[in-house]
């Protein structure tokens, strides 16, 4: 009787991490078939990354900790996210890697109007290769950016929002884009 009590509890648990499996990888495979160029893109890290934990709680919470702008570098060629890496500045990643299961817990996808999308994909092409800004300073005029402060300054040079949603946090003396209220602004410009 207790092998068979056992076998069940292990079938049980299988079956249930196979659904979670299938259910992590469904939205995965949903979030990067709708990547587009001129996309903004956001992620939730993991549970156990620091960077995330400390992003998370800069912003009193939240569901982002991270975000990204999709371009292609050539018609109709590979779609890359674009994003801004400590130790790595701005830097290319293929969607797939950008949200796969090591870097990421939940993702989303804001489509940019397609009157914008040659804008921002200049504009997010014209701060490659910058450096990465550890001390999250928007007054050097993107010299060294973050995340935010690429994907922000990338869409006010495209006309897509007017202004940076900035924000006090904990632990800093200065103001700095949250995840969270970037992609806020961005839903309430382009929706």
């Amino acid at each position: 009787m207790k092998t068979t009590s056992s076998m069940v509890v292990v079938t049980a648990f299988m079956a249930t991490v196979t659904f979670v499996q299938a259910e992590a990888q469904a939205w995965r495979d949903r979030v990067v078939a709708a990547v587009r160029p001129g996309a903004v893109v956001a992620r939730r890290g993991l549970a156990d990354d620091p960077i995330t934990q400390a992003v998370l709680f800069g912003q009193g919470g939240g569901k982002w900790s991270h975000v990204g702008i999709a371009v292609q570098l050539i018609p109709d060629g590979q779609i890359y996210i674009e994003s801004a890496m400590p130790g790595v500045g701005t830097k290319l990643e293929k969607p797939e890697v950008f949200f796969n299961a090591e870097q990421a817990s939940a993702g989303e996808v804001l489509l940019i109007p397609e009157d914008k999308v040659d804008a921002v994909q200049g504009a997010a092409k014209s701060f490659l290769g910058r450096p990465f800004d550890d001390q999250l300073e928007l007054d050097d005029d993107g010299k060294k950016l973050y995340c935010t402060e690429l994907v922000a300054m990338t869409l006010r040079s495209a006309g897509v929002i007017k202004d940076l949603p900035m924000r006090s946090v904990p632990f800093l003396s200065q103001k700095v884009i949250a995840p969270d209220d970037l992609v806020a602004a961005v839903r309430a410009t382009v929706l």
